[in-house]
């Protein structure tokens, strides 16, 4: 808890104590948050490339290529999920020093998934679309991220009350 710091907006960024709980939480959203947007986003690009929606083809090494069109659609729904989990990133992670490991992670798990289903990825085009999406995933995550942590701190004040009523914040994920 902050003491005498309770009329201040905004986030102190500074050394921080090891939360288990937090961190597998975090984990856990992202990761959940990878599946769904990258599966959802797969179904609708095998409709308007006219194939067969498949949950398979997410975990299958040979599906991720730009020769065919159900691959480019399959790629493409990984580059659309990166740009979807570089906003994730920064409601989830909140912090842009650690973008690059959680986005590390679900990508890693992704590979354990597709090692377990097809065998481990020895294509230069599964390999290069995924760096892609991570690479892109990362930055943007990181980009975003800074704006957030490099914006203005009011020292209080200056709250906006309705009918004398003080504003009530939720509590943030970090709070957990």
């Amino acid at each position: 808890p902050r003491r005498g710091c309770s009329n201040m907006d905004g986030k102190f960024y500074g050394a921080e104590k090891f939360r288990p709980r937090l961190i597998i939480t975090q984990m856990v959203v992202m990761q959940s948050s990878f599946a769904l947007v990258f599966s959802a986003s797969a179904a609708v690009a095998d409709i308007f490339a006219g194939e067969q929606i498949s949950l398979s083809q997410l975990f299958k090494v040979t599906a991720f290529t730009w020769d065919t069109r159900a691959g480019l659609a399959l790629a493409s729904s990984l580059w659309a999920t990166s740009l979807v989990m570089a906003v994730a990133l920064r409601f989830v992670v909140e912090r842009a020093k650690k973008c690059l490991d959680f986005a590390a992670t679900y990508h890693f798990f992704h590979l354990v998934a597709t090692c377990l289903v097809s065998g481990f990825p020895g294509t230069f085009q599964w390999w290069a679309i995924h760096g892609l999406a991570l690479v892109v995933a990362v930055v943007i995550g990181e980009y975003i991220c800074m704006q957030a942590e490099t914006k203005a701190i009011s020292l209080g004040s200056k709250h906006s009350t309705k009918k004398g009523k003080p504003k009530v914040a939720a509590p943030a994920l970090d709070e957990i």
